[in-house]
């Protein structure tokens, strides 16, 4: 079961804001700018933390008191040992001679683990992680039949399966008491919307639209514009999953791997290196076509890009504010339907 696609979360929001505002249901209403999701958790205080995908650079070895997550850095190959990687493209390798198999940990990661991780600081211990982290439980998939109108019974051989995603285990009205927190998607609309229950999805499941302040949406720590700057370079982690043009990296980068990102189109960055997991499918129902549409490759969220600044002519720090949380995408629909968003963080380049 994977977790809920930007676009699906997309439609969702503008068919809510249409009803709510008698707007027609015709094709301006895929200008309506959508960003998320990500995902919030209340504690027992009520106060709510952040949760963000597990970047693809670090990696979990280990099982029991052994278990342990290790980071990935770019880092030259040994000599006489090469790859068919792209052109001055670095590959990737583990900070630690790890001599144990792989392990699974937390899909999700505390907001705070991230930046932590993000800035080298030290690794956090994987229980850690595993305490504040969450990981999707298995869906819950139910078998339906379609109805024959005329008699009222099964048709025959119309099965079909659907299947969601518990948020909420809890359920107040069977008196469940389950030790897991309720979750809930955090998403940001260039609309306001209003309380009340929506549904999201083909299968119209129900969920709640709850408005929060806009201080809930996160924001960079103080001077991490000025660190970017300082360090030379930058990470950008996909927070959504991501569709480019040329598989894998972004559709603005030229043959030298070199380009500005689209919303910030004054900024020259130069690709050194990549951690990318399997790529995702995606297809949907198109409802103006009345037929399915295209499965595309997507990236899934956590890939993690290393980009080295300009040696000369360095950009200024008010330059990079425009890649907080925004899209990489090359596609200007996907960009406001919220896929590719990035956490930009700072990292220094290794010597050429």
């Amino acid at each position: 079961m994977h977790f809920p696609p930007p676009s699906t979360i997309a439609g969702c929001l503008r068919t809510a804001w249409a009803r709510a505002t008698g707007h027609p249901f015709d094709a301006s209403l895929f200008d309506l700018e959508i960003s998320g999701a990500l995902l919030l958790r209340p504690n027992e205080q009520g106060d709510l933390r952040l949760l963000a995908p597990k970047p693809a650079d670090a990696h979990y070895f280990g099982h029991g008191d052994d278990a342990r997550c290790i980071r990935a850095e770019p880092a030259p190959f040994d000599k006489s040992c090469n790859a068919d990687l792209p052109d001055k493209l670095l590959p990737l390798r583990l900070t630690v001679d790890e001599k144990v198999k792989a392990s699974s940990g937390p899909h999700w990661w505390d907001w705070k683990d991230l930046l932590a991780f993000r800035t080298g600081q030290e690794m956090p211990k994987y229980t850690e992680l595993k305490a504040r982290g969450w990981s999707p439980p298995i869906g819950d998939r139910r078998t339906h039949v379609a109805i024959d109108p005329k008699t009222l019974g099964a048709d025959s051989g119309l099965l079909f399966q659907t299947e969601g995603m518990d948020f909420a285990p809890t359920n107040q009205w069977l008196k469940e008491k389950v030790d897991k927190p309720s979750l809930r998607l955090l998403v940001r609309c260039t609309k306001p919307l209003s309380e009340g229950l929506v549904y999201l999805g083909g299968e119209r499941r129900l969920a709640q639209l709850h408005p929060e302040p806009e201080a809930t949406w996160p924001q960079p720590p103080a001077d991490w514009f000025e660190r970017i700057v300082k360090a030379g370079g930058l990470t950008l982690t996909l927070l959504t999953p991501a569709c480019f043009e040329k598989g894998y990296r972004p559709g603005w980068l030229d043959e030298t791997l070199t380009g500005a990102p689209p919303q910030a189109p004054g900024l020259r960055l130069q690709l050194v290196a990549a951690a990318v997991e399997r790529w995702q499918p995606h297809s949907g129902w198109d409802l103006a076509a009345h037929q399915p549409r295209q499965t595309r490759k997507l990236v899934a969220a956590g890939a993690t890009y290393w980009f080295r600044l300009p040696d000369t002519d360095k950009p200024s720090p008010d330059a990079l504010e425009s890649l907080w949380l925004s899209s990489l995408c090359d596609l200007e629909q996907d960009r406001r339907d919220g896929y590719g968003l990035a956490l930009p963080a700072p990292w220094t380049p290794p010597n050429a």
